[in-house]
C-alpha cells in the first residue's frame, strides 16, 4: 500500500523554503503572497499503523519546527492555488533513496519511496498562468511533472523498460552540410573537420558506427573531456589589430610554462628570445617527486604539493559554467562534487576538507522596470539593492535566459548544500559582476584536500581487481559532456535541461567514508 505524507512548517511564518520561493517569483516580477512549501513522501510499504506513526514523528520531521501528518484526502487547495512537483520515472531521486535506507533501519519494510513538494500560493492563479510559472520557475518538465492538484498514488508509475536496439548510424556517404546537422542535431557537438574524421576513420573499417561508437567519440572529443578551447592557438591583439603576442598552445605557453619554471625556482622572466614553446620544454614538469615542493602535476586528478614532512596538499577546481545556465542549482552542485570526486580519486585517495568557489554573474539589477513594460523578465525588487548596483539604464534579460539574480542565489545554494551534505565546509568565495556573464554565468567550484606524502603515487598495474562502487545512475545528466562543446542559445534551457546531473552527496559521503578507510588498511 501506498501511504502519502506532507511535512510542513509548524508556523507558516517560519517557513524559509517558502519565503525563498515567494522572493524568486518577486524578482521575476510575480507577486503570489504568502507561499507555503511541503515536502511530501510516497511510502510504499506494508508498515502497521503503529510503524507508520513512528517513521511520521521520528523520521521524516524534525518535530521542533515542523509538523507531518498522514495524509488520506487531498488536502485543501483553493482553485488555481495549488502546484505540486514530482520526479519522473527513472530519474535519480537521492532522497528517496536515503529515506528508503533509514526507513529499512527502523527495522520496517518498505518497496520503494517517492518524493515531491508542493506548494501553496496565498493569491490564486488561472491554471495556465499557474503551470507556466511552475514551469518557469519551479520544475525542469524534461525530469519532473507538474500537478495543480494534490496526488494520491495508488501506485507507482514505472519507467519504460528499457530493450536493447543495437543502432547502425548512416555516416559514410554523408555530405558535408549533412555532417553537421548529425552532428547538431545528436546533440555529438563536432565540428565539420571532427566529423569528417570519425567519417574517414569508419570509411577505413568499411562499416558504419554504432550509436554508443559514436557517442563515445563524441563524449570523449568534448570540450569538458579534451579542453580543446585551452589547446588552441591563440592571438592576442590590440584595438587596432595588431599582434602583441601569439600563444601556440594557450594552456601549455602558460599555466603550464609558469609552473615549469617554478618547479625550476625561476624567478626571473625566460629569455626574451626564446619562444613560449621553447621555455616550456626546455625543462618539462620536473622534479617531481618528495624532493621537491611540486609533488605531482598534470599528472593526476589533482595537483599536489608539499605541506610539512608527512602530509601533501592538493587542490582541484572545475567549472560548471553550461550546467549552472541553464539549471543553476545542480549545475553548481555536481561542480563542486565533481572536485571532491577528484580530490578524492588523487594519488592513493585524499581526504576533502575545504570547498571553494569563484562566480562571475551579471548584475542583478538586469532587466529593471523598463524591460517589464517590453513583456522581459524584471526585477521588481530592485528597490533593494545597494545604490552601487543600481543604474538607471540596466541591459535587458535575454530570451530563454535565467535572471541573474536567480542564477547567484541558485549557484551559492547548489555548492553550500551539497558540501554541508558531506560535512565539508565552503570556507571561502568570490562573486564578480559584469554584463558579458548574462547568457552564459562562469562558475568555479574547488575542493583541498590532505594526503600523506608516501601515498601520492599510484600505478595501475596488470591483474589488478576492479570494484565499481557509488550510486544509481539515473535519466538525468545525459549528453552532460558533450553539451559542454555546445553554443548556448535561447533553446538550451529547454533541450538541454536533462543534461544536468542529480547530486547525491550523502552517496558520495558513504563512498568517501569507504575509499578513506580502505585506504588505511592498504587494500589498494
Amino acid at each position: 500500500m501506498i501511504h502519502r505524507i506532507d511535512v510542513f512548517a509548524a508556523d507558516p511564518a517560519n517557513d524559509a523554503h517558502g519565503r525563498a520561493v515567494r522572493q524568486q517569483l518577486a524578482d521575476a516580477g510575480l507577486d503570489t503572497g504568502r507561499i507555503d512549501s511541503r515536502r511530501i513522501f510516497y511510502l510504499d510499504t506494508d508498515a502497521t499503523p503503529p510503524q507508520l506513526e513512528r517513521l511520521r514523528c521520528e523520521l521524516l520531521a524534525d518535530p521542533v519546527v515542523e509538523r507531518a501528518e498522514v495524509v488520506t484526502a487531498p488536502p485543501a487547495a483553493e482553485a488555481g492555488g495549488w502546484i505540486e512537483i514530482h520526479l519522473k520515472p527513472g530519474v535519480m531521486d537521492p532522497v528517496a533513496a536515503s529515506t528508503e535506507m533509514a526507513i529499512r533501519d527502523f527495522g520496517i519494510p518498505v518497496r520503494q519511496v517517492r518524493t515531491g513538494r508542493a506548494y501553496r500560493l496565498q493569491k490564486p492563479l488561472p491554471p495556465e498562468q499557474l503551470r507556466q510559472l511552475a514551469a518557469d520557475m519551479l520544475a525542469n518538465e524534461v525530469i519532473e511533472s507538474i500537478h495543480l492538484e494534490p496526488v494520491l498514488a495508488e501506485h507507482f508509475p514505472r519507467a519504460e523498460e528499457y530493450r536493447l536496439n543495437l543502432r547502425q548510424v548512416p555516416l559514410r556517404d554523408l555530405q558535408d552540410e549533412q555532417l553537421i546537422r548529425l552532428s547538431r542535431e545528436g546533440h555529438l557537438f563536432l565540428s565539420l573537420q571532427e566529423m569528417k574524421a570519425v567519417q574517414d576513420y569508419f570509411r577505413r573499417l568499411e562499416r558504419e558506427p554504432t550509436d554508443i561508437e559514436l557517442e563515445t567519440i563524441a563524449q570523449t572529443w568534448s570540450e569538458h573531456c579534451v579542453h580543446k578551447t585551452l589547446k588552441s592557438p591563440v592571438a592576442v591583439c590590440d584595438e587596432d589589430g595588431r599582434e602583441l603576442r601569439h600563444y601556440d598552445n594557450l594552456i601549455r605557453d602558460t599555466i603550464f610554462k609558469a609552473t615549469a619554471d617554478l618547479m625550476r625556482g625561476q624567478s626571473k622572466q625566460p629569455d626574451e628570445d626564446a619562444t613560449a614553446a621553447e621555455a616550456a620544454s626546455a625543462a618539462p614538469f620536473r622534479p617531481q617527486g618528495r624532493d621537491s615542493f611540486c609533488l605531482s602535476v598534470f599528472r593526476d586528478n589533482a595537483g599536489v604539493i608539499a605541506f610539512d614532512e608527512t602530509d601533501a596538499v592538493c587542490f582541484k577546481v572545475e567549472t560548471h559554467n553550461h550546467p549552472s545556465a541553464i539549471e543553476p542549482y545542480g549545475g553548481a552542485a555536481t561542480g563542486v562534487g565533481g572536485v571532491i570526486r577528484d580530490i578524492l580519486g588523487t594519488g592513493l585517495a585524499a581526504k576533502p576538507i575545504a570547498n571553494t568557489d569563484v562566480f562571475c554573474v551579471a548584475f542583478p539589477d538586469a532587466g529593471g522596470r523598463a524591460a517589464a513594460a517590453k513583456g522581459m523578465q524584471a526585477c521588481e525588487s530592485d528597490r533593494f539593492l545597494p545604490a552601487w548596483l543600481r543604474r538607471s539604464s540596466p541591459p535587458a534579460v535575454p530570451r530563454g535566459v535565467i535572471h541573474p539574480r536567480r542564477i547567484l542565489h541558485q549557484v551559492v545554494a547548489g555548492v553550500r548544500d551539497y558540501g554541508n551534505r558531506m560535512g565539508i565546509p565552503t570556507v571561502n568565495g568570490a562573486v564578480y559582476f559584469d554584463d558579458r556573464y548574462i547568457g552564459n554565468p562562469l562558475v568555479f567550484c574547488g575542493c583541498a584536500g590532505i594526503l600523506p606524502r608516501q601515498m601520492v603515487q599510484k600505478q595501475a598495474r596488470r591483474g589488478d581487481a576492479i570494484v565499481v562502487i557509488g550510486g544509481r545512475t539515473g535519466r538525468d545528466g545525459i549528453h552532460g559532456a558533450t553539451f559542454s562543446s555546445a553554443e548556448l542559445t535561447d533553446t538550451h534551457a529547454d533541450e538541454f535541461s536533462h543534461a544536468v546531473q542529480i547530486g547525491n552527496a550523502i552517496t558520495q559521503k558513504k563512498l568517501a567514508d569507504v575509499v578513506l578507510q580502505a585506504r588505511d588498511r592498504g587494500l589498494f
